[in-house]
């Protein structure tokens, strides 16, 4: 089946427009979320920890993902979940612009925003590592997949930025942004009914009685007290760290070094350019070097970029260009960091597909949460600069555990099959060229 399968699949472009859902999440998440959520709640009730709980809360909601996942594979909803987490992330946006001061409706819209980044986010990747493509494919399809993220971080900060240049409202950005998410939602409706096919046959030929059956042994506590639960650690930890950052730059920057909030916009979308370029180098390593040393690299960047800034913001009148290349050296473990995700998810976990990239944004999720709460309360006491060392603290402390735990049990559980996989790539690669 897979030698006929599988050259139809690479005659077929690695872009496919349903991922535009990831252009959505970046413009939701990393642009629109994190430009107007904190500065608008610290500037309407003059509580830097109060931000910090509606994001927390938001984070907090993402731990759905593996429920979210586990529904999409029991009811094979990929498609479902995937459009109904646009339309919450839209429906979330409006409802900021509308609960103008509200404190309440606030927390509320967090979750709601939440609930569907944790939809498309456990959902999406399913669409790639589950669709029974090569490895050559399977790269190629990450990574384009994962462009369209800071694609829409860097459109969604532009356009932010000129929203802030032509001194609109927070209201009036919210549904800007919530206009672009809801077009974008019309688009990966129309757009995935074949990847969705394409799952649902891909099931019937594998059979379903496989991961039933892993969905029974492996429970709870199987999942956590594992070499995945180990994975899932290292994830909350960079999560504390780069979105605990993330969550707050937009106070970040301007408290601590006088940066201006257009300034600020810009930084953002600067960084999403970079990360385009970078998921491409990012693909190769991965490519070349298996998906455990990319993923190290994107952590071991985080810690180097977060102490960067702590250190920076010690010193008076730090130079601009320094903050904001310590900042980018930050948000560019990012490519490293994210684009094996999945791959070793699915690598490492005892269950089903949907269910370990559930698990996936729930940790991001959890990390996130108390990046953003911690990280609050640390910027009400402290000051915002404190925000820095923490996230410094809690990736180094995961860079650690991914070189001296995880690297090694890594190495001596995959090395062999790895070699045979690639052994096993090459002996068919002239049968598939010639078919």
């Amino acid at each position: 089946m897979s030698t006929t399968a599988i050259p139809e699949a690479e005659r077929q472009p690695a872009f496919q427009m349903w991922m535009v859902s990831n252009v959505a999440v970046g413009a939701g998440w990393a642009a629109f979320v994190a430009l107007l959520v904190p500065p608008y709640i610290t500037q309407a009730t003059g509580s830097a920890s109060k931000a910090g709980v509606v994001m927390a809360m938001m984070s907090l909601a993402a731990v759905l993902g593996p429920v979210l996942g586990g529904i999409a594979d029991r009811y094979r909803a990929h498609r479902q979940v995937m459009v109904g987490g646009l339309g919450a992330m839209t429906f979330a946006l409006v409802a900021f612009g509308v609960a103008s001061g509200d404190s309440e409706f606030q927390v509320i819209d967090a979750v709601i925003m939440g609930v569907g980044v944790a939809g498309v986010s456990a959902v999406a990747p399913v669409f790639i590592v589950s669709a029974g493509l090569s490895e050559q494919l399977q790269a190629k399809r990450l990574t384009a997949f994962n462009v369209a993220f800071p694609a829409g971080q860097v459109a969604g900060g532009m356009l932010m930025a000129a929203a802030a240049q032509a001194e609109w409202s927070f209201e009036q950005r919210f549904y800007i942004g919530a206009a672009v998410l809801a077009l974008l939602t019309v688009i990966v409706f129309f757009t995935s009914a074949a990847p969705t096919a394409a799952l649902v046959l891909d099931d019937e030929d594998g059979g379903d009685d496989g991961d039933d059956e892993q969905t029974r042994t492996a429970g709870f506590g199987g999942v956590i007290f594992s070499m995945f639960g180990l994975y899932l650690l290292v994830l909350v930890l960079s999560s504390i760290a780069n979105n605990g950052v993330n969550n707050q730059i937009a106070n970040i920057l301007p408290n601590v070094y006088g940066i201006s909030e257009t300034t600020t916009s810009s930084l953002i979308s600067l960084a999403g350019v970079l990360n385009i370029a970078l998921f491409f180098v990012a693909g190769k390593v991965m490519t070349r070097f298996g998906p455990l040393t990319p993923f190290v690299a994107g952590t071991v960047m985080r810690f180097g970029g977060a102490a960067c800034m702590g250190l920076l913001g010690w010193v008076s009148d730090a130079p601009v260009l320094l903050v904001a290349a310590a900042m980018q050296l930050l948000y560019q473990g990012s490519p490293f960091a994210r684009l094996p995700q999945n791959v070793l998810a699915v690598r490492y976990a005892p269950i089903p597909s949907g269910q370990a990239n559930g698990w996936v944004i729930a940790g991001s999720a959890a990390g996130s949460f108390i990046g953003s709460l911690l990280g609050g309360w640390l910027a009400d006491e402290v000051g915002f600069n404190s925000i820095s060392w923490m996230a410094a603290i809690s990736a180094g402390l995961g860079a650690g555990l991914l070189i001296i735990v995880i690297w090694p049990m890594d190495r001596r559980r995959y090395a062999g099959s790895d070699e045979a996989d690639e052994a096993d790539d090459e002996s068919t690669e002239p049968e598939v060229r010639t078919e």
